[in-house]
């Protein structure tokens, strides 16, 4: 038998690889490349999303209310007759009113489609990891570091567009790369690229980076067709959006936004606490970074490249207020294909020290990410779970029971808004341009003209939160404005106190009827 080559291409699909062949050096076929790297990885994330189904985040329903209106011949918006954009998902909400047009909840929409994408986004990972590195002696190890990750895992049925927006950005990407490579054919990635904008506002900055690193002129006929493709339905979204809501952009963007110092406080804050959950092994990325530079790989760099700018983006605008690092999901996948890269080039060496070191930081990785996903779990379902099940959730009910129909005041919109069905008065701004456009960063927008912009609606009922149960020590910023303005003292009444397990209360305050 001839001397194979130290670092061979895959087998065949038909061939198998015997255990003393591997072990010598042989690689794996492609049929176990597939089912190591892709098929059993799969598996991990459809398992893992059905053991997190039973949580829905409660920013997710805001998108459900906008989906059932939209279903209902109401238009797309959330209080009926506001034309607020209050959502930076159009794509995806659109696909939920179509579930609600077929009679499916969007809860329910949201969370098959999403295990969907997750599950399919394997396949673009898959594809960038072989080709960085070919698949050869060791299986791909992007796919499980996806499968085993709870911001992919979690979020894919959490309710939000995340699982979608990953899946087309991946996809966007290796289909860019291979578009790069042969001359006949449509670009057909700035369609996906179009698709994914539509999804979340950030898919141009990527579409950007492959641009600047991966080389060849913006003005060959493929790349002006690729643009074209890309803006054609982003112009239309946004004419629509002009149109429809009188402004180019969410009005989240200005809600969001304001204090550029908060923001980078917690977005610092944010990025910190992601790296100490995902572990040491983020580093091993780097090195593959490095391979990708001194060997000149554009798709390696502009791969690497996607990884640190969405990093500093989630620095700068802030992070999120949600659990467990949403805001960091698309970045994930880029940066796990790097470790992927790494660490098969170290253990195709076949050096002894090198395959026992890598064999040993795996153990330790696996053992770190079981429990890191299992705590993850448990902090779900035993905290987030149980609050907004049962404080939402009994805000909710009584204010349905009590049966007065009127504006609610309200910081948290989520559920409520959905459960009760009736106009909603957004602490936050996110539903009232007027809030969002005042001076102060994201919670904080509680200055001048805050009381008036929230009286303006005639509202029936103030949901205040209090870090003590007599309602008397407002918590966040919009309460504490809320409680200190006279008109609530005196036109409202304490209708209800929704008690809070660990302490503190959320505070019903309905408006007191006219004297007849």
């Amino acid at each position: 038998m001839p001397k194979r080559p130290s670092a061979p291409p895959a087998s065949p699909a038909g061939s198998r690889t015997t255990r003393s062949g591997w072990l010598s050096g042989e690689p794996l076929s492609r049929r176990t490349h597939l089912v190591l790297g892709l098929a059993l990885p799969m598996l991990l994330t459809l398992v893992n999303t059905v053991r997190l189904s039973g949580f829905t985040i409660d920013d997710a329903f805001i998108s459900f209310r906008y989906a059932d209106n939209l279903a209902r011949g109401a238009g797309l918006v959330y209080n009926l007759g506001e034309r607020v954009e209050g959502y930076t998902n159009f794509l995806w909400t659109v696909l939920l009113s179509i579930g609600a047009l077929l009679g499916a909840r969007p809860e329910i929409t949201a969370k098959v489609l999403g295990t969907l994408a997750a599950c399919a986004s394997l396949v673009p990972v898959y594809l960038l990891a072989e080709r960085l590195r070919p698949m050869r002696w060791a299986p791909c190890l992007a796919t499980w570091l996806c499968a085993s990750s709870f911001p992919f895992t979690g979020y894919a049925v959490f309710g939000l567009e995340t699982p979608l927006f990953v899946l087309l950005v991946l996809s966007a990407t290796e289909l860019f790369f291979r578009e790069h490579e042969r001359e006949e054919g449509l670009p057909w990635s700035g369609l996906l690229f179009a698709l994914a904008t539509l999804t979340r506002p950030e898919a141009p900055l990527l579409l950007l980076l492959l641009y600047i690193w991966q080389g060849g002129s913006p003005l060959h006929r493929k790349s002006l067709v690729r643009v074209l493709l890309f803006a054609a339905p982003v112009l239309v979204h946004l004419a629509f959006r002009r149109f429809y809501y009188g402004a180019f952009v969410p009005n989240t963007l200005a809600a969001k936004t304001g204090n550029f110092t908060q923001q980078l406080a917690g977005g610092s804050d944010y990025l910190k606490r992601y790296v100490a959950h995902a572990g040491p092994l983020l580093w091993l990325g780097i090195g593959a970074i490095a391979i990708a530079i001194v060997r000149r790989r554009r798709d390696g760099i502009a791969i690497g490249a996607i990884a640190f700018t969405w990093g500093l983006y989630v620095v700068l605008v802030g992070g999120d207020w949600m659990p467990f690092f949403r805001f960091l999901a698309p970045a994930e996948p880029f940066a796990f294909v790097l470790v992927d890269v790494a660490a098969r080039a170290i253990l195709e060496r076949r050096e002894r020290a090198a395959v026992l070191a890598v064999s040993a930081f795996a153990a330790i990785m696996v053992i770190h990410r079981a429990r890191s996903w299992n705590e993850a779990k448990k902090f779900i379902f035993e905290k987030e779970k149980v609050f907004w099940d049962d404080v939402p959730g009994r805000t909710a009910e009584w204010i349905v029971k009590h049966d007065k129909p009127g504006p609610v005041v309200i910081a948290d919109i989520g559920y409520v808004g959905y459960r009760t069905g009736l106009p909603i008065v957004d602490m936050l701004g996110l539903l009232s341009p007027e809030i969002a456009k005042l001076p102060g960063g994201y919670t904080n927008k509680t200055g001048e003209g805050f009381m008036d912009a929230v009286f303006a609606k005639d509202p029936r009922y103030f949901v205040i939160i209090s870090s003590t149960a007599d309602c008397k020590s407002p918590g966040p910023p919009s309460s504490r404005a809320a409680l200190a303005d006279g008109r609530l003292q005196s036109g409202f009444r304490l209708a209800e106190t929704i008690r809070i397990g660990t302490g503190g209360a959320w505070c019903i305050f309905e408006k007191k009827d006219a004297p007849k």
